[in-house]
């Protein structure tokens, strides 16, 4: 059951939030349930942590690499779901656009997402990561306008198409068992390919076929070049607690998924072909998101590019490989996802207080919004790469990385899109945070739950930057020892 919990209470809260008349008292239940699912999530983890490898039936299935993820997913959909609170204030009435409808959504998102992180079958995590596309869906056109709408259409158009590449590819893996000799019931078991994986090196064609789906597929809801046209609308539309979630977590979904096929691929018939691959993409992804980010006029936008350049960055990390790569990959995942929720907190409430997000329309910010300029200052700061903060720590691995294995274009071509995204953030921030303070739509104080979520994430990307606790360290080793 300690696997099954954290499955069932967010889809049991669904129903129970949508049973609610009152916003008061959905918002209220949506709290309760959040907590028990919080405290369900910090026992799986903890329950792996101790055993190593949990097995519920044929499957569910948790190891380190899964603890690794639930940790990340456990402390983002906290912070979620806490500043969800006082930002329903501001949405829109529409037919969906009510406390229940939101908090329901939220609730199914998060099992879908525990079921990609929970399989044991690659079959079922292909059916769990599809779900994840027809629930975010209704998320990312929650305010029911034309152009929301629009952006959910494309997101779950262009997705729907890359996740049937990926099932191209998990089918013809399946092939490559078969015919490396796996009985057909655990073809698709991912601990028996693993086991199996060196006998599977016959069929080296199909097994590299597979992985080119798979990156294509996957990679759509990664968000790589050029699968990634529906990121950013999806982000500009959304409001601004899902797009945290899907920049922090529903992006991490299908990276897990990735990560699964490319250490049997790894395994089978070496790295060199799909870390190459990866490589490629990587980089790809970081040199356009970055000069894609210079022309932009929309906050979440550019958010959502930068979410684009990161990914790009972590899949360097795992194309680099070995101990360094792969460490400063999985620590760059869950930086980011702090680091990008707390700019979208922070899009969100200067939306609440502006009425747009247009950045050549707001000006004046760090007089009339202190509080969330210091927040955007913070996560700029973050999101790029300086010191003190944790992507500083993971990008400076990863370069350490590339340049310990003489991959010098590599490092130099990174650097240099680093230093442009800097430069992008600075001229975009620097003309919303000075000039004169200009009118402001909806008033309002922020709540103390604003201050804390956007508070707690600043604090643990500045831990992570100064020192990151040995805890921490171990269960980051338990997820590279399942990849190695």
């Amino acid at each position: 059951m300690t696997l099954w919990i954290p499955l069932l209470v967010p889809l049991l809260g669904a129903f129970a939030v949508l049973a609610c008349r009152h916003a008061r008292v959905a918002v209220r239940v949506a709290l309760g349930v959040g907590a028990i699912e919080v405290a369900a999530l910090a026992n799986a983890v903890w329950a792996v942590h101790s055993a190593g490898v949990l097995q519920s039936g044929h499957y569910l299935r948790a190891d380190g690499l899964t603890a690794f993820f639930l940790i990340n997913i456990g402390l983002i959909f906290s912070l979620v779901l806490a500043y969800s609170v006082g930002y329903l204030r501001h949405i829109p009435h529409g037919r969906f656009s009510s406390a229940r409808w939101f908090f329901a959504l939220i609730f199914l998102l998060l099992f879908t997402m525990l079921g990609v992180y929970l399989s044991a079958n690659l079959g079922m995590m292909w059916i769990a990561v599809e779900t994840t596309t027809l629930v975010s869906a209704l998320l990312v056109g929650f305010y029911n306008t034309e152009g929301a709408v629009e952006a959910g259409w494309k997101y779950l158009i262009l997705c729907t198409v890359g996740i049937a590449f990926a099932l191209f590819g998990t089918i013809t893996l399946y092939l490559a068992a078969i015919r490396s000799g796996l009985p057909a019931d655990t073809a698709l078991d991912w601990t028996s390919l693993m086991n199996a994986a060196p006998q599977m090196s016959g069929a080296r064609e199909l097994i590299k076929l597979a992985f080119v789906f798979v990156a294509v597929g996957y990679g759509t809801k990664i968000g790589f070049v050029p699968m990634h046209s529906w990121l950013p609308d999806a982000h500009a539309e959304a409001p601004s607690p899902i797009s945290a979630m899907l920049s922090a977590v529903l992006l991490n979904c299908a990276l897990y998924a990735l990560l699964r096929f490319d250490a049997i691929t790894s395994r089978a018939i070496g790295s060199g072909f799909s870390h190459t691959l990866l490589l490629a993409l990587g980089t790809l992804s970081v040199v356009v998101a970055a000069f894609l980010m210079v022309v932009q006029r929309d906050l979440k936008r550019l958010l959502a590019y930068s979410s684009i350049e990161h990914m790009g960055i972590v899949a360097i990390g795992i194309g680099l490989g070995g101990p360094l790569g792969l460490y400063g990959a999985l620590l760059h995942t869950f930086n980011h996802s702090l680091a990008k929720a707390l700019l979208f907190f922070t899009a969100g409430h200067i939306r609440s207080k502006f009425g747009t997000l247009r950045m050549d329309r707001i000006r004046g910010m760090a007089r009339s919004l202190p509080w969330t300029s210091v927040a955007l200052v913070i996560g700029s700061l973050a999101v790029v790469g300086m010191p003190p903060f944790g992507l500083f720590v993971s990008e400076f691995v990863i370069l350490t990385a590339a340049f310990t294995q003489a991959h010098y274009l590599l490092a130099i071509v990174l650097l240099a899109a680093i230093s442009v995204v800097f430069g992008a953030m600075l001229q975009h921030f620097q003309g919303m945070l000075c000039g004169e303070p200009q009118s402001m739509g909806a008033r309002g104080k922020s709540l103390f739950a604003d201050v804390a979520v956007m508070t707690t994430c600043a604090a643990c990307l500045l831990l992570l930057g100064v020192r990151i606790p040995a805890v921490f360290t171990g269960f980051l080793h338990g997820a590279m020892a399942v990849l190695q």
